[in-house]
């Protein structure tokens, strides 16, 4: 049985520190994904900085298959992990630095916790803008990912950072399930995704996270992010390389870390 308390403590301090253990806390990884959310709302509470939004994960069919689950996953973005490109980042040595083109909205308006689900015309109501992003994915644990979604999910959802580029205001138009995004690292071309590998339409995410997060008695807030799910699945890149995400009409996103 994990000490969810203590757990939580030793992955902050493998954030903070820039390391990768060799074991999950406690030596074992959490039982279920109740265990896995008992970890990562206390790591919420004993973070020590503000929550500046919320991320989605295993966003389509096939990523929850592969992580043994029937459900996406939700977790806190950090304020101080939520950057603007372009941006330089530091990671450990052993970071696996794994690259996530996602679509993120910026809220506007508060969508506080409530018996019935929201709308998905109450969620787009409250988004003040649309970006693109690159989401910066992570392991505080080595080999945490091949143990699936309640690994996943307790270290931190996998955030290591967020960095955003310029916002829409007028996105409710376009057709975000058939948006092609397009991932360049060091100057070719890695991989490319689209929108329909997140839940069908990045919008569906959004509106998943927003209902997740009033069911569990949490309130999405004007000023917050939602990033939505990755529409290529992970992308790891090397020590001292450069990427850019090009998300088209929307604009692009770029990322490089130290060597």
């Amino acid at each position: 049985m994990i000490d969810p308390e203590v757990a939580a403590a030793a992955l902050i301090e493998a954030r903070l520190g820039y390391t990768v253990l060799d074991t999950f806390p406690g030596g074992t990884f959490p039982a279920d994904i109740g265990e896995a959310y008992a970890v990562l709302d206390s790591i919420a509470a004993q973070m020590g900085v503000p929550i500046g939004g919320w991320k989605a994960a295993l966003t389509n069919d096939a990523i929850m298959q592969k992580m043994g689950t029937d459900s996406p996953a939700c977790g806190p973005l950090f304020q101080p992990y939520i950057m603007a490109a372009p941006k330089l980042l530091n990671m450990p040595d052993e970071s696996m630095r794994g690259l996530e083109c996602e679509f993120a909205f910026r809220m506007g308006g508060n969508l506080p916790s409530r018996q019935d689900p929201y709308s998905a015309d109450e969620v787009f109501a409250a988004v003040a803008s649309l970006h693109p992003a690159i989401e910066v994915v992570d392991s505080r644990v080595k080999e945490g990912m091949a143990h699936g979604a309640v690994a996943i999910i307790a270290d931190h959802c996998a955030n290591a950072a967020l960095v955003y580029g310029h916002g829409k205001a007028d996105w409710r138009d376009l057709d975000l399930a058939a948006h092609t995004v397009r991932l360049t690292v060091d100057g070719e071309e890695a991989v490319t995704g689209v929108g329909s590998e997140v839940l069908g339409d990045p919008r569906n995410s959004l509106v998943w996270v927003a209902n997740f997060l009033s069911a569990r008695g949490k309130s999405l807030k004007a000023g917050e992010w939602v990033t939505t799910g990755s529409t290529m699945g992970i992308y790891p890149v090397p020590a001292g390389s450069a990427a850019i995400a090009d998300f088209g009409s929307l604009g692009q996103v770029e990322v490089s870390f130290t060597a």
